[in-house]
């Protein structure tokens, strides 16, 4: 390897991350930024494919005048239904049908095209575009901020007081934990994309419905991704002995695993709630909880940090890995019961929409 500090180890994997987003950045904006080429039509000689057909029997297309001559005889013989002419008429229709299937459907590539300059990206927003957002700022951000303060919080604890052999075995754990996190995630990504059309309806018995059928959708998807991810981490005992060849890592990443099932039992169920409170647009909610877990986890990580540093023997990985346990079980809690509380307050918007309607 490259003896470079800049380059070599640690920083070129950073380095090499870096560089792949970039990359991803550019084939994205080249996908949405450039319109496909028209296909040109072909063209066809009909006068080579007249020539096929009535040539003699030694001339190029023989194949294709045996199956004319069938079905010149055929015209006669059987029930239209079973007829070559039908037949033919039938493959013409289904190609006709693809044809417009292809034309109306759409694409993404060049979505962008005529719109969007790399200019564009050093510009100020207009005022009314931000207005638009404004409202999103500070309950998003909040949200992102309190998300990562746990993980850095416990980043630091490990690093700082738990030793090299705690260090590797949260790199294997969060490596498998990062693995896992997108299958949940994507529910809360599919709410958001579609539970918004139904919100923006006007408060009627059919969109209280919809949402509560929205919502056990949701929550019936949660119990089978937590049990496919659960399953996934049972397997860590056996797969960590791939990660890492020291016992004494492996044992660590052994001893996590009974944390992460926990984890991972719920995680669906949170990410289904969260990802309709965005698509209610409950986004103060979301804001005010992931404010208090900013102060709350690293709070008490660093009081195990604190305990480790007086000399309490007891303090290894899984002290850690229980704060971030109770931080899912507590968020978890809070947000299907805010989610159930919202279903409510739609049911009875849904009653007094129709007792207005009946008066």
């Amino acid at each position: 390897g490259m003896k470079s500090s800049w380059f070599g180890g640690a920083a070129g994997a950073a380095w090499a991350t870096v560089f792949s987003q970039y990359t991803a950045v550019y084939f994205f904006m080249r996908w949405l930024c450039s319109k496909p080429k028209p296909k040109k039509p072909k063209n066809v000689n009909i006068s080579d494919a007249i020539m096929e057909l009535t040539g003699g029997d030694n001339s190029h297309g023989k194949r294709r005048r045996r199956r004319f001559y069938e079905a010149i005889k055929s015209f006669g013989k059987g029930s239209p239904q079973n007829s070559s002419a039908n037949s033919l008429a039938s493959k013409v229709a289904s190609v006709s049908r693809k044809k417009v299937t292809n034309a109306n459907r759409f694409t993404t590539r060049g979505f962008l095209a005529g719109k969007f300059k790399s200019l564009d990206l050093l510009k100020l927003p207009k005022a009314e575009d931000a207005k638009e957002f404004a409202p999103f700022v500070i309950p998003v951000t909040t949200t992102q901020v309190g998300r990562v303060s746990g993980y850095v919080a416990m980043s630091h604890v490990v690093s700082s007081t738990l030793g090299t052999a705690a260090m590797a075995a949260q790199q294997v754990i969060v490596s498998l934990f990062y693995c896992l996190c997108p299958f949940a995630d994507s529910l809360s990504l599919t709410a958001q994309s579609i539970v918004p059309s139904i919100v923006e309806r006007a408060p009627s018995k059919g969109r209280a419905h919809a949402l509560r059928k929205s919502m056990q959708n949701f929550y019936k998807a949660s119990a089978v991704f937590g049990i496919a991810m659960v399953s996934a981490v049972t397997q860590i005992p056996f797969v960590s002995r791939f990660l890492t060849s020291d016992p004494a890592v492996a044992a660590s990443v052994k001893s996590v695993a009974p944390y992460l099932i926990g984890f991972f039992s719920v995680h669906g169920l949170f990410m289904s709630s969260e990802g309709l409170l965005m698509a209610q647009k409950k986004l103060s909610f979301i804001g005010r909880m992931y404010a208090c877990f900013f102060i709350a986890v690293p709070y008490f990580m660093l009081r195990v940090k604190k305990a480790a540093l007086a000399g309490n023997s007891a303090i290894d990985l899984t002290s850690v890995w229980s704060v971030f346990i109770i931080y899912q079980f507590v968020r978890s809690v809070a947000f299907v019961t805010r989610t159930l509380q919202v279903q409510r307050h739609t049911d009875r918007a849904a009653e007094e929409a129709k007792a207005k309607l009946s008066s």
